[in-house]
């Protein structure tokens, strides 16, 4: 399996989920320019606190501004994203105070870009992160591993981030960008790249920027909006889908007191409460076919007296002035707080929030702030980033519930299992395999199957080997990766037809391989690399036969590339996963330089292999048939019994029953609470014994014990490691601070906040 999905399907995916966040009802009209304010709040006060924010959340990383002006990090999975480098070596999935931060009075992270800034009490900022564009504002584009003071800024009063670049807004009411300027995003009249801050001339008296993927956004005190940069999907709110490079006023839309921008699309909220929003909606909530974008700002219906807003990936949240909290859009990972895994159409309150004084939302998680200075998240913790610390195992643990298993197919979000006695049972994220969004956290036994001896499991699809040789196939069927010749997803186990004597199984991102007794290779799905071995690209729907390929005893398969081990013990490989596009059709071919090999496992852009002799080799997948890399020899291992490959680390199972690891540590695959990043050489795994079987997922690892019970440790994407506890959590849960967070308007407590965490 891989770690992510072809873009194709990322695509697909995120239509689907935009329509779900953006069926909900809107009414495209121009805002009355009469609408009343509400009684309480005074707009100038409502744009002045929108302007600094205490939360932030993004792909995979927090941060929150505790009450003395120090700020809390946690999730990511590298400590220079975190602004903790390099007093650490690996983030953490707790919140970690960082490191000689003092007087920050605003914290912003980017949804999808890996930069942060900090806007200190002095007006200065600093900012951490990735910078190939520029977008820590130093002069330079190389990497730093520490914070930096963005140069030649000062008397800042707001910040914002955008994808890759960076805004500020000065005591004096003008705003300065950098970073990268692809679409304008910059509004500086150009598209260059700038590594220091430059003025957006035009712009005057201004109080809160916002920044998406390639367009920016800025309140004015007078209550009117202004945009620039990308608007091919209307997100500049003009009625065009003209680029601009310099701001131009969002027509319409006057008495904001609050902006938020995430990816394409823009939000405001007016002084009446009232929530609008613009740019890339989806499609449904006016009427129209999918894939029409809002030009121009219309009302989400069912919100009022909303004082505070905040966007994820695909779904929304409001604050309205009672202290509650409302979220619409794409639930799928809990994000909504709904104690579902569904999407809402329209806003609904989250459960058992009140007393909320602001709110932030990441890719697929969201955090509210409580007036009493509790924070509570909820949504997907795949990367920590919800702060509680409660889903990732850094160490093994063992199972819920399950004993006596023979075999495993691990996939990328979900995982199956087969008992000595025939059964199957599933856990993790089994979305599509059910005939529902749902999460499994401890196994489950799926029905309708005979007994079964093995199985395998692909991004979002299942496979089975009954005892009578017959196949089983459920999920996604997107690119025929069931082999039923039918384009529709299957929830429930079915046979494939015309395979008989099937002995093995393996699948790849979206393509199944099975192996018959007869020592042939059989093929279906997508074969967009060549990964189906047949000298196409064409997808099939149903089972081909690899050509070339006899006398063949075991399989493997990742992404979309796929691997057969021979009898006598030669390496055959096809497919590609890391050149996508290539212009010849992909074959077989033989590796060569190595022999008596007895097991094989890929991973992201290589080969591991596990030779009689008891030594593991490893080699590249080639760019293309011409290219030959020849193995090479994994030191420091000996006596090795099996092999498996998480995505980034090497695993192996020596003869005395311990298991052995080696390679990237941001999951917790190494099996260590070390603070190690990063593990060059192999190194034992605390704690184990008497293992007899290794299996991997992506970021994961599997291990059966001599008595049939399992210990899982690495990430737990959607409970996937099915230890009890899931990774998604669909009701706010609080986050185990050791101080208050600043509450906008309350004094400093400098007496309550401990000085490391």
């Amino acid at each position: 399996m891989t770690q992510t999905a072809r873009p194709a399907v990322t695509r697909w995916m995120t239509a689907v989920l935009a329509v779900l966040l953006w069926s909900t009802s809107v009414r495209a009209e121009v805002p009355s320019e009469a609408a009343p304010l509400e009684a309480s709040g005074a707009p100038e006060q409502l744009r002045r606190a929108s302007a600094r924010r205490v939360l932030a959340t993004g792909t995979g990383r927090s941060f929150v501004l505790a009450g003395d002006g120090g700020i809390y990090a946690w999730g990511g999975t590298r400590s220079r994203d975190l602004g903790t480098s390099p007093e650490r070596k690996r983030a953490s999935t707790t919140p970690l105070r960082m490191p000689g931060m003092t007087d920050a009075v605003a914290v912003a992270t980017g949804l999808l870009g890996q930069h942060s800034l900090a806007l200190k009490e002095d007006g200065t900022v600093q900012a951490w992160g990735g910078n190939f564009r520029g977008q820590l504002g130093i002069g330079s584009t190389s990497n730093v591993q520490t914070r930096v003071t963005v140069s030649g800024l000062s008397e800042v009063e707001a910040i914002a981030v955008g994808f890759n670049h960076s805004l500020a807004v000065r005591r004096d009411g003008t705003v300065w960008t950098w970073g990268e300027n692809g679409s304008g995003q910059l509004g500086d009249g150009t598209q260059q790249h700038r590594t220091l801050p430059v003025p957006v001339p035009g712009l005057s008296a201004v109080v809160a920027v916002a920044g998406g993927e390639g367009h920016s956004l800025a309140l004015r005190a007078d209550g009117t909006v202004w945009a620039w940069g990308d608007n091919s999907s209307g997100q500049l709110g003009d009625g065009t889908q003209n680029r601009r490079v310099v701001p131009v006023r969002v027509p319409g839309l006057t008495r904001v007191v609050a902006i938020e921008t995430r990816r394409a699309t823009s939000y405001a909220v007016r002084a009446d409460g009232t929530v609008w929003v613009w740019g890339n909606i989806g499609a449904g909530q006016l009427g129209r076919e999918a894939g029409l974008r809002q030009l121009t700002p219309a009302q989400v219906l069912g919100l009022s007296k909303v004082v505070a807003l905040a966007a994820g990936q695909i779904h929304a949240l409001a604050v309205r002035r009672d202290g509650t909290v409302w979220s619409w859009g794409s639930g799928i990972r809990g994000q909504l707080g709904h104690g579902e895994l569904t999407a809402r159409a329209a806003p609904h309150p989250v459960v058992g929030l009140h007393g909320v004084v602001a709110v932030a939302a990441g890719m697929d998680c969201s955090m509210a702030l409580r007036r009493d200075g509790t924070l509570w998240t909820w949504g997907s913790n795949t990367e920590g980033e919800m702060g509680t610390g409660s889903d990732q195992r850094s160490t093994p643990t063992q199972v819920v519930g399950l004993t006596g298993v023979q075999g495993m197919g691990a996939g990328t979000i979900h995982t199956l299992a087969v008992r000595g006695d025939g059964t199957v049972w599933r856990w993790g994220d089994t979305s599509h395999m059910g005939g529902a969004w749902s999460v499994r956290a401890v196994p489950e036994r799926v029905e309708g199957l005979p007994g079964a001896v093995s199985s395998a499991a692909g991004w979002r699809h299942s496979v089975v080997v009954g005892q009578d040789g017959t196949l089983w196939t459920w999920g996604d069927n997107t690119y025929g990766q069931l082999g039923d010749g039918l384009p529709e997803m299957r929830a429930q186990p079915a046979l494939v037809p015309g395979l008989t004597e099937v002995v093995a199984v393996a699948a790849g991102n979206f393509h199944t391989l099975a192996l018959r007794a007869d020592g042939t290779v059989w093929a279906w799905g997508d074969n967009h690399a060549g990964q189906l071995g047949d000298g196409t690209w064409e997808l099939r729907p149903t089972p081909v036969q690899v050509p070339g390929l006899s006398e063949v005893v075991a399989l493997a398969a990742f992404a979309d590339v796929s691997v057969a081990l021979r009898g006598n013990g030669e390496v055959w490989v096809w497919g590609d996963d890391l050149n996508s596009w290539e212009v010849s059709p992909r074959v077989p071919q033989k590796v060569e330089g190595l022999t008596e090999v007895v097991q094989v496992a890929a991973t992201v852009g290589e080969i591991v292999a596990l030779r009689a002799d008891g030594t593991v080799w490893q080699w590249l997948v080639p760019f293309s048939p011409e290219e030959v890399y020849p193995p090479w020899e994994v030191w420091g291992l000996s006596e090795v019994v099996a092999i498996a490959h998480s995505g980034s680390t090497l695993h192996a199972l020596r003869a005395d029953g311990t298991v052995w690891s080696m390679g990237s540590n941001s999951y917790g695959e190494l099996g260590t609470s070390e603070d190690v990043f990063y593990r060059p050489s192999m190194g034992a795994v605390p704690g184990v014994t008497g293992v007899v079987a290794l299996w991997a997922g992506v970021n994961r690892i599997h291990a059966q014990r001599a008595d049939g019970t399992l210990v899982s440790w690495g990430s737990n994407l959607g409970g996937s490691l099915g230890i009890g506890v899931s990774s998604q959590h669909l009701e706010p849960t609080r986050v185990p601070l050791p101080c208050k967070v600043k509450v906008r308007g309350e004094p400093r407590e400098s007496n309550h906040c401990h000085a490391e965490h």
